[in-house]
């Protein structure tokens, strides 16, 4: 009995003509339920990039699961051969990937075989992989003898999983690409370095760039019988354009560079391939090479930098030949230039060493051909040239060239290179980063970082910096929240001590001439082991701080509580709003079926992390008598709980009171948070201590009426709007009066006014640029 092929052809033909139709492609197969919102979360990470393939997965066990968890989901999409973890055909593929790798093999039966051979194609062009979360996911499997899907498979992904045996196959693992130019001398030898080499599963592809010698004869002649080697024919359009040609014609998982007047040595690619096989990491691996005339007599070792360093890079080409890189950490950058003579290849791996790791394996693997016409040799002004050019655009790649440009201290040496700053304006050290967790910082520094170079930076880093710039560059220490002194310190003599180093860095940097900003977003740590150490730290700072930040101005008495600020020293820049921070697509109905909530529901919020400092035990018990009133009441706690508050409940939750709460308990997806937002009526922040509320931002950029205590920066923000309540929590009852009060408008229509209220607000919270309100004059 014939089995049918997972795609059969008329699938295929179906396929085909519908690209051109299309931006997206979503292939099911088996059984697959989508949630309400997986369409829109496919459109929406497929307007990111069209190089991204999101394989359907179902959502894992984990505390209230969410479709839009990808982060805190796990998953393998992020290990090294993520098409192998595809599950079965049941992925979103973005029209011009699609295009270029084309659809399912039609010579496979099973579909998880055609899936992954698929996903394949489309990893070794560069795609990334990023899960699509659905409720369920049963792919069909097949029934049967695999055998002959699997030696398929075999034929045609050259993993090191699904190949692990060196052989002669469809779709080779190895590519060396040659590209050729009157190279009829030479090309013969190159190419039979290659196929002399200890690896069978290769293939050589060449780019013909116009050869008015006898190039193609030299290659009909001595390769026209061998499947391995494969060349086209073009018009000239120089080394950099036969170079893209070349490379778009290879297949296989790894990719060579072979030179057409150049040698490989015995065991060149099977040592670079060994070791990329080894460290998955790794997107390019390169040995040291010596150098022969044209007879192929040694003449001596080429330039050799022993280590990779990105630094080094900058400076030199130490990437030598023989260099070999995963295909798809090419198709990650824009390729070989073609608007340039020389200094092709090291804007090449200049390129390529920004998308992953590179390694040198120190063995001299390559013969450079040395015989006069050589590229380097016969352009060798324009090289140093193009040299500087590289140089340039990777810095604005990396976004430095507003600050940095390419410094030749010694122009009688014109390889020696340097980097300076140019910029007139100081340096810009901050720490600690936070920006993994919360995007504050990078909202803080948006504006300034046009101007200002902002480098995170630890206050030893910053201080040896001023050092090396003998006082020739300006540069500021920015600093943030202390806690990091005190993290998982038990003892008090280490946290004194800790303390002591930080403040000997600091004054230290004061007196050679640092500034220093800090801005205060604490008067004490809220979660504070050693608060007496921390007053007495944060007097210091103060001292010796040129500029304190406060983000209200009320905020100052409050501060000056517990220690001492300068009024001189202190500059007001706003906390600003989080529009288009994060993801925010999501309706209400959809977020409330999501996360299980009726439509009727009076959905009460508290999001971000739960510690004791946040009150939240006082607006469970607030919550518990708004029940008795509103039986269709739920509060929604959203976020990690580090206080496991509902269990130190007294009298206990009851199981009514309990199933009324939801409470997650873990981090929050970026892609989370509009959910909650969008399902919620009001939001409340019960905090007991507070001086700045980036929650109560939040809220209102998500047009969410808020209720928060009354202190300095909550005023400044809430006073006279209708954006939501201000309650003085030493007061008892307040905090309940407020969240009737908020309820009572939801019920009487006017809730949508406050809504309205809220955006408004929010929209008057600018970011100010940092370089006007706390740089400036430093």
């Amino acid at each position: 009995m014939s089995k049918r092929p997972s795609c059969p052809p008329l699938a295929a033909q179906y396929i085909a003509a519908a690209v051109p139709q299309a931006d997206l492609f979503l292939f099911l197969h088996g059984e697959v339920q989508l949630d309400p919102g997986a369409l829109a979360r496919a459109v929406h990470l497929g307007r990111v990039s069209d190089a991204v393939v999101q394989p359907l997965m179902q959502m894992p066990a984990m505390r209230h699961p969410t479709p839009y968890a990808i982060k805190s989901a796990p998953h393998p999409f992020g290990h090294d051969l993520p098409f192998r973890q595809v599950n079965g055909l049941n992925m979103v593929v973005p029209r011009a990937l699609l295009q270029r790798a084309g659809g399912p093999e039609t010579g496979f039966t099973s579909p998880d075989h055609a899936a992954r051979e698929m996903a394949f194609r489309f990893f070794n062009l560069g795609a990334y992989f990023s899960p699509l979360l659905v409720p369920n996911l049963a792919p069909t499997r097949p029934a049967g003898d695999l055998t002959a899907d699997n030696r398929l498979m075999t034929e045609l992904c050259p993993s090191r999983l699904d190949r692990p045996k060196d052989g002669f196959y469809r779709v080779p693992k190895v590519s060396i690409y040659i590209p050729a130019y009157n190279a009829a001398r030479y090309i013969e030898r190159a190419v039979e370095s290659v196929l002399e080499q200890d690896v069978k599963d290769l293939e050589v592809c060449i780019a013909n760039d116009g050869s008015r010698d006898d190039t193609l004869a030299v290659l009909e002649r001595a390769f026209g019988d061998d499947p391995r080697v494969r060349w086209e024919d073009g018009a000239n359009g120089g080394i950099g354009h036969a170079s893209n040609r070349a490379v778009r014609m290879t297949r296989g998982l790894y990719v060579g560079q072979l030179d057409s007047d150049d040698v490989l040595k015995p065991g060149a690619i099977r040592t670079l391939t060994d070791y990329l096989d080894a460290h998955p990491r790794a997107v390019c691996c390169y040995s040291s090479a010596e150098r022969i005339d044209a007879d192929g007599n040694h003449i001596k070792n080429e330039y050799n930098w022993p280590v990779f360093s990105r630094e080094k890079m900058m400076i030199t080409s130490i990437a030598h030949h023989f260099r070999m890189f995963r295909r798809a950490a090419w198709e990650r950058t824009t390729g070989f230039r073609s608007d340039i003579r020389n200094a092709i290849d090291y804007d090449m791996f200049l390129k390529l060493s920004e998308t992953g790791a590179f390694h040198h394996v120190d063995q001299v693997l390559y013969q450079r051909r040395w015989h006069g016409r050589n590229t380097s040799f016969m352009h060798e002004r324009s090289q140093t040239t193009n040299t500087y050019r590289v140089q340039t655009e990777a810095l604005k790649r990396q976004g430095l060239d507003r600050f940095w440009d390419v410094h030749l201290p010694n122009p009688d040496e014109p390889r020696w290179v340097s980097y300076r700053n140019t910029s007139p304006n100081p340096r810009v050290f901050f720490y600690p980063n936070y920006d993994r967790a919360n995007p504050y910082q990078n909202q803080l520094y948006r504006k300034a970082g046009h101007t200002h170079e902002i480098v995170e930076a630890p206050i030893a880093s910053a201080l040896r910096t001023l050092r090396q710039s003998g006082g020739a560059k300006r540069i500021i220490f920015h600093l943030h929240w202390v806690n990091f002194l005190f993290k998982d310190v038990r003892l008090k003599a280490q946290a004194r001590r800790n303390v002591s180093a930080f403040l000997r860095d600091l004054a230290a940097f004061k007196h050679e001439g640092g500034r220093i900003v800090w801005t205060v977003h604490n008067v004490i740590s809220h979660d504070a082991v050693f608060p007496d150490l921390e007053t007495d730290l944060s007097q210091r700072i103060a001292e010796l701080a040129d500029v304190v930040h406060l983000h209200s101005a009320a905020s100052l008495p409050e501060v000056r509580d517990t220690f001492h600020i300068d009024p001189d020293k202190v500059r007001i820049s706003p906390h600003g709003n989080y529009f288009g921070v994060y993801p925010d697509f999501v309706a209400r109905e959809t977020a409330r079926e999501t996360l299980g909530l009726a439509p009727d529901d009076d959905v009460i919020l508290f999001a971000r992390q739960v510690r004791p400092y946040k009150g939240v035990g006082r607006l469970v018990t607030a919550f518990r008598k708004v029940l008795k009133e509103r039986p269709k009441a739920r509060l929604v706690i959203a976020g990690a709980m580090h206080h496991k508050v509902l269990r130190k409940l007294r009298p206990a939750l009851s199981r009514a009171e309990r199933s009324r709460i939801l409470a997650t308990d873990r981090f929050l997806d970026e892609p989370e948070l509009q959910l909650f937002f969008r399902a919620a009526d009001l939001a409340v922040f019960p905090y007991a201590r507070i001086l700045t509320s980036g929650s109560l931002i939040l809220a209102l950029s998500f047009g969410l009426p808020a209720i928060v205590p009354r202190v300095g920066m909550t005023e400044d923000v809430l006073g006279g709007t209708d954006a939501g309540i201000l309650y003085d929590p030493a007061t008892e009852g307040t905090l309940l009066a407020a969240m009737r009060t908020l309820l009572a408008r939801k019920d009487n229509g006017t809730i949508g006014q406050m809504s309205e209220a809220a955006l408004a607000r929010a929209r008057e919270q600018e970011w100010p640029d940092l370089a006007e309100t706390l740089y400036s004059g430093l």
